[in-house]
């Protein structure tokens, strides 16, 4: 008896451990006991590749929004997710929440807006849209990277991504080494990534069906911010001039100017993509798609100081 105790014991002690650096670590604060790492070096971890992004971002905004619920929200793709909430503090005096995600697709933005309905009493909804995912050929939903945790609590334990991220947290905050959280693209060389962006270009654009779906689920949306007096603003971001040349060789534009007749037919629609001068500049863009810090807090000033549609 005291031998199968001891093996009992001795087999018990790596899970202990396992369980113990997931509760310290804590890499999304879903169990927001322990806050021996920061806020702030989490954040960087999650972003530190193109996989742990997307996955990363949903369950840390969703954490973090259930949490400290707020009535302004911006939702969107990857190309929203830099746009800097304090930056429109200090221009509106109202604080906002940015709930853009690596990676979401029209349906993950729709999930998005009901999951903030539900945690908070809305007042102004900004969707920030993108032709480059108005495809019924990318229907797919993201969002289940954090409902799976919701509605299953014990997988914040039993998911090898959580315990990856959590080594990673441990590996940054002890050796500072910047590979740790480098690793996405958009700390690639200038070379690199031009491939990069054809590479998203043929990804996002080589197969294309128009969404018929998306407006039945826009007139939804649209019907509850007006039932609940919440503000509804669309936006579209620019995007480098070598997108529309591709999609003039891939025979495109229709479904591009189509996209924005749609979006414009839905409310107020702000579309920074006809800043002709910001989209011939290369050097306003990360990769084709995604302006850099400079160009997005400019396009921030025009979008919550004018709040008016560019024509």
């Amino acid at each position: 008896m005291k031998r199968y105790f001891l093996r009992l014991f001795l087999f018990s002690i790596p899970v202990f451990l396992y369980v113990l650096v997931i509760v310290v670590v804590d890499p999304y604060n879903f169990l927001n006991v322990s806050h021996i790492i920061s806020d702030k070096d989490k954040f960087t971890v999650i972003q530190r590749t193109d996989e742990s992004s997307p996955r990363g971002n949903i369950l840390w905004k969703t954490i973090e929004f259930r949490r400290n619920p707020c009535k302004k929200v911006i939702i969107g793709d990857s190309q929203g997710k830099d746009i800097d909430v304090d930056l429109i503090k200090e221009i509106t005096g109202d604080q906002y929440y940015n709930f853009c995600f690596p990676g979401a697709s029209f349906r993950t933005m729709f999930e998005t807006f009901w999951f903030t309905a539900e945690h908070a009493e809305l007042e102004t909804v900004y969707f920030q849209v993108a032709f480059m995912n108005y495809n019924a050929e990318r229907e797919y939903d993201i969002f289940h990277f954090a409902m799976d945790y919701f509605d299953k609590p014990v997988n914040y334990f039993t998911t090898k991504e959580i315990f990856f991220d959590a080594v990673a947290n441990l590996a940054w905050v002890t050796t500072r080494n910047p590979w740790i959280v480098q690793r996405s693209y958009e700390f690639l060389p200038a070379d690199r990534m031009e491939d990069v962006a054809q590479f998203r270009l043929n990804l996002f654009f080589s197969k294309y069906a128009y969404p018929t779906k998306y407006a039945a689920e826009f007139r939804k949306i649209i019907s509850y911010c007006n039932k609940k007096n919440i503000k509804l603003v669309f936006f579209i971001l620019p995007v480098y001039e070598g997108v529309d040349k591709h999609l003039q060789k891939t025979g495109l534009t229709d479904e591009k100017a189509r996209f924005k007749q749609d979006i414009h037919a839905l409310g107020k629609t702000i579309d920074l993509d006809l800043l002709t001068d910001i989209k011939a500049n290369r050097d306003n863009f990360f990769d084709y798609f995604h302006p850099n810090k400079t160009m997005m807090d400019s396009l921030v000033r025009k979008i919550w100081v004018k709040e008016e549609v560019v024509k």
